[in-house]
């Protein structure tokens, strides 16, 4: 079972990822909690981001260069505003293609359990 929860974890990165750059490309610059509430309400709680796991994913995304982030003030340093760069913008569709052949794979997977287990 360890595959099967880093295969769901992977999973949740990557669409946690998207939702990011998708976020930011349609919404404008963003803080992390705000996108973290975007990615529960738009996923109806599917996903549902904590700080252990989506401020990694945003410090990691912007050392890639597809997001950069700026304190909202730099003598306080109380939030971290996100906004997507250029490579991101253009990253973005090949994760989108990574995202739908993970999703087919899992498809495919429910479909032989289903038709292995469910069918009469």
């Amino acid at each position: 079972m360890p595959m099967a929860e880093n295969g769901r974890k992977n999973f949740i990165k990557l669409t946690t990822a998207i939702y990011i750059l998708k976020i930011l490309h349609q919404s404008g610059p963003s803080h992390g909690n705000k996108m973290a509430e975007e990615i529960r309400h738009r996923t109806n709680q599917v996903i549902s981001p904590n700080p252990n796991s989506l401020y990694p994913t945003l410090h990691l995304m912007e050392e890639r260069g597809y997001i950069e982030g700026a304190w909202d003030s730099p003598i306080t340093r109380s939030k971290r505003i996100y906004s997507i760069t250029d490579y991101g913008i253009s990253y973005l569709p090949e994760m989108e293609e990574k995202l739908k052949h993970r999703i087919k794979e899992i498809e495919i997977d429910i479909r032989i359990i289903r038709e292995d287990l469910l069918t009469d």
